[in-house]
């Protein structure tokens, strides 16, 4: 698990989502997980904050937003 020493954390605009799964197949820890529906949520247990995800989402449905 990830800890607390997280800064930032991708959050998902499932609205422009179009489960395409690049976050799924390109997050180095496997934080992304697929939902029933097809679509996708980030286990932040496990996210490191690397930013991965929101790099190689083409619809930009993940933004990095600061850590709370």
């Amino acid at each position: 698990e990830t800890g607390l020493w997280r800064t930032v954390k991708p959050v998902m605009d499932r609205e422009k989502c179009v489960k395409c799964g690049f976050c799924w197949m390109y997050c180095p820890e496997r934080a992304v997980r697929k939902t029933e529906d097809g679509g996708y949520v980030i286990d932040y247990s496990y996210c490191k904050g690397c930013g991965i995800c929101g790099e190689e989402c083409p619809k930009g449905a993940i933004k990095m937003v600061e850590e709370e």
